[in-house]
Order: structure tokens, then sequence, then C-alpha cells
């Protein structure tokens, strides 16, 4: 790390011509080396579980750098690569410590921020309204509840992710209501998936009934 250190610095004073190709290899290579690095101490246990974290960033970072290259880093494209990177370190969090909860909620949100990067470009109609962030959110706190033992204690984890969860679907209703042609097909879909559903809880309160 010390060589790599003083190579970018007689790089940053021009007293070593590099190419940008060359230089996005061995930054690449050295964010690589740093999350490997703290991947070697997250294995020893106890206090060091943390350095998930890092060792998940570092290597999101090194794999961005030699595929995209420096120029590019900078980008909606790779802002959304690093935010999925990062749900994907989150999750590991969750996956070894089943017990942190929590790490749910930041992996739904970078995953969702990814999306909202994606889909802004592709989608004019939502363009960069925070739908699919504030909806993956709120998902998130569906999935705290559905993973949790204790579900009385996690009653509030329910309401606060169905709240948010209608919020952004009416957030995406009034947006599509400029558009007639793209909420009717919403709205029978939602109908479709919905009469189905409605239709197995009927029969589910039928057959308590006749239980009884």
């Amino acid at each position: 790390m010390m060589i790599c250190g003083l190579f970018f610095l007689l790089v940053n004073f021009n007293l070593v011509p590099v190419s940008a190709f060359v230089l996005s290899r061995a930054l690449g290579i050295l964010f690589i080396t740093v999350g490997l690095v703290f991947l070697f101490f997250q294995g020893a246990g106890g206090g060091l579980f943390w350095f998930v974290l890092p060792t998940g960033f570092c290597l999101t970072l090194g794999l961005l750098t030699l595929l995209l290259g420096v120029e590019e880093l900078l980008s909606f494209e790779a802002f959304a690569l690093f935010c999925t990177g990062s749900s994907v370190t989150f999750l590991a969090v969750f996956v070894l410590r089943r017990n942190q909860w929590w790490a749910l909620i930041p992996a739904f949100a970078c995953i969702g921020i990814a999306g909202w990067l994606t889909s802004a470009a592709r989608m004019p109609v939502i363009g960069f309204h925070p739908v699919l962030p504030v909806f993956c959110v709120g998902l998130s706190f569906l999935v705290v509840y559905l993973n949790s033992v204790q579900k009385r204690r996690m009653r509030w984890s329910l309401l606060t992710g169905s709240i948010i969860v209608a919020v952004s679907f009416l957030y995406l209703l009034l947006l599509l209501l400029a558009r007639w042609e793209m909420l009717w097909p919403v709205l029978l879909l939602l109908f479709a998936l919905l009469l189905p559903l409605s239709g197995l809880l009927i029969e589910r309160a039928r057959r308590r009934s006749a239980t009884r």
C-alpha cells in the first residue's frame, strides 16, 4: 500500500507518465487488494466481523474501476452498479448474522437507488421521481417483519412498511394519471392480481366458519 501511495503521488505530480488504461487497472487492483485485506481480518471473527462492510465496498469499487475505468466512475451507470454491490454487502451482513435485521433496510434502499437511476433514463414518465427507492424501503420493513421471530414486538415494521408501500404506490399512480394509456393497463394488472387473492381469502374464511 505504501508503494501504491508513492506511485500515485508521482502520477499526480506528473513525474511518472501513465495512461488512463494503466491508471484504472492499478487503482482497481489496489481497491481489490484492500478489500481482500479486510476480508482476511474479517475471517478472524469477534469484533472484526464488521470488516465485511469495507470488504464489500472496496471489492465493488475495484471491480468497477477495472471494468469501467476511472473516467466512468462518476457516471450514473457506475453509481447504480456500486449501489448494487453495496446492497449485496448489506445482505451478506444479514445472512452472516441473522440478528442484524437492520442491514435489510440499507440493502433494499441501495437496490432501490440502483433501479431508480436505471429507470430514470429508460422511463421518462417516472423520470427522477423517487418512487422505486421509497417502495424498496417500505418493502424492506415488510421483509424485516416476515423474518422476525417475535412478530408482536415487530408490528411497528409491518405498519411502517405498509404505509411506505402504500404511499409509493399512490405516488406512482399520480404520476401515471398524466398518461391514461399507461394507467389502465396497470389497473387491469392489479385487478388480475387481486381477484384470485380475494377468492383465496374468501375460501379460507368459509373453511374457518365451517370448522367452527
